[in-house]
Parts: C-alpha cells; sequence; structure tokens
C-alpha cells in the first residue's frame, strides 16, 4: 500500500493506492480495471474494516483498487460538496497514471459502503449529470467511472439515517445533495447494491428507492435483499470481524462478493473466464 496526498483547491485528502504489479514474464503488461473505496463511518471517521480488505478482495481479481479519504464532518467543512470534489479529482488524477501503473480507464468502479455509498450515489447522480455537474465541479471530468457497487447504503437522508436533523444539516447544510435518488438521471451507471433488510442502522427503503429510480430510467442494477444481517457487515466473515462481535459475522450474507464478482463480469469489467 501506497499513500497519495491529492488536493482540490486548496484543501488536501489522501488516497491509499493498492496497485497490482506487472508480471515480469509477460512482454506488455496487462492494463487493469480499478476499484476506488469508499468505507462508511457515519460522516465521521473511516473504518478500516472496510478499507484494506476491500481493496485486498479487488486485489484478487486482477483489479487495482484505491481507498479515497473523503471529506468527513468537522469544525472547518461540511462533507458535501467537498466529497464529490475529491472524488472527481481522484478520478482525473487516474489519468495521469494510467500509463504508469497499467490502468484500464474504461473499466473504473465506484465501490460505497454506508455513509461512502451516499457519496458514489450522489456522484452517480449529480456529477455524471452534464446539466448538475458544474454546481459541484466546474472543471472538466477526464476519467468517467463505468459502474458502481453500493454496499448498505445511505441514499436518502429523509428516511431514518441520520435520526438527527442536525447531523444531516452538518454533512450537507444545502438539502440538494441529500437524497440522492431525486437526482438520478440516465447518465447514471449500472449499479450493484446489498443490504439486509434487518439492517436497523440505515433502512432497507434507501437501497429500494434508488434501484426503483434506476429502474424508472432504464439503467442496468442487479440488487440483493438478504434476509438476516446487521449493518455494517463488510465481508461478514472473520477477516472483517471485530474480534468477539458475533454481528459482524453473517455466513449467508457473505455470498455477496461472489454475487458482485458475478455482476462485474457481466459488465465486462473483469472476464468472464
Amino acid at each position: 500500500m501506497q499513500k497519495q496526498e491529492l488536493a482540490y483547491q486548496d484543501t488536501k485528502f489522501n488516497l491509499d493506492t493498492y496497485w497490482v504489479d506487472p508480471i515480469a514474464d509477460f512482454g506488455t503488461p496487462n492494463k487493469r480495471p480499478l476499484a476506488i473505496i469508499c468505507p462508511g463511518g457515519a460522516f465521521k471517521f473511516l473504518t478500516d474494516r472496510e478499507a484494506q480488505p476491500i481493496a485486498f478482495n479487488f486485489n484478487s481479481l486482477g483489479m487495482h483498487a484505491v481507498v479515497l479519504d473523503y471529506q468527513l464532518v468537522d469544525d472547518d467543512h461540511s462533507v458535501y460538496p467537498l466529497a464529490l470534489q475529491e472524488l472527481a479529482t481522484t478520478l482525473n488524477w487516474l489519468k495521469s497514471q494510467e500509463e504508469i501503473q497499467h490502468i484500464d480507464l474504461s473499466k473504473v468502479v465506484l465501490v460505497g459502503f454506508s455513509a461512502g455509498s451516499h457519496v458514489v450515489a450522489d456522484f452517480n447522480s449529480i456529477v455524471l449529470d452534464p446539466d448538475q455537474k458544474d454546481k459541484v465541479f466546474p472543471d472538466e471530468l477526464t476519467v468517467t467511472p463505468a459502474a458502481n457497487v453500493l454496499c448498505y447504503p445511505v441514499i436518502d437522508m429523509t428516511i431514518g439515517w441520520p435520526k438527527d436533523e442536525d447531523w444531516a444539516m452538518k454533512i450537507a447544510p444545502d438539502i440538494y445533495y441529500w437524497q440522492a435518488q431525486e437526482h438520478l438521471t440516465k447518465h447514471g451507471k449500472p449499479t450493484f447494491i446489498w443490504q439486509t433488510v434487518t439492517d436497523a442502522t440505515v433502512p432497507v427503503m434507501n437501497s429500494i428507492l434508488y434501484a426503483q429510480k434506476m429502474d424508472m430510467l432504464g439503467i442496468p442494477y442487479e440488487m440483493h435483499l438478504f434476509g438476516s444481517g446487521a449493518h455494517g457487515l463488510a465481508l461478514g466473515n472473520y477477516v472483517t470481524q471485530n474480534p468477539g462481535n458475533e454481528a459482524n459475522l453473517n455466513a449467508y450474507d457473505t455470498k455477496w462478493w461472489e454475487l458482485c464478482v458475478n455482476w462485474l463480469k457481466l459488465q465486462e469489467i473483469i472476464p468472464n473466464r
């Protein structure tokens, strides 16, 4: 893992980069897909459970991975719109790394967990729409994601999370950013969604609303709603278990990763062989 510092205007932020080294035996290195991962943490912190272990899983598919340390709520900043600007800056930075790291820029996937999914969903809805983009990111977007993966996502901040409206205002003083599904257009990218119907933190209706809007717009999607399991499962196995926390384990829900891999093959992000 290597740290990379970037900046949007006068605000600096960090990436953790997980590059897949070229195979030395090959005369010409393979260009590899890449996942940009936005961990959750209620916009208060970024959980490591949804960072390096997820990056390693993507590496195992032959994909590069980058974990974005996006803007959280602090004394000086709200999350929005800065988190979206940081994600756009990260995408543009990939252009400079295309030849150095052998990246297939046509196969970049945005991956969000919980609060991090709200960043990804808002980006898919707002920044990818030419009529809305300049409100957030007036510069040219030189790299466009091909697909999204949303894991137990926050989509609409008015239907159960956060429970405190004051916290929602700290996340985004402009309520324009609160409801990702409301701004989704035909420019949104194919999306994989999974959640549990027993999620007691983020209501499952978040996933349903976003899928419903994609369905109305004809955007390809795949959604899996599991019948049991707590919020914040990550991989749902011992790799991402906080020691002693049985709620981090669910043998049924670990299937989400296999289903996601199948979907990435369907989207031709990774080869179907």
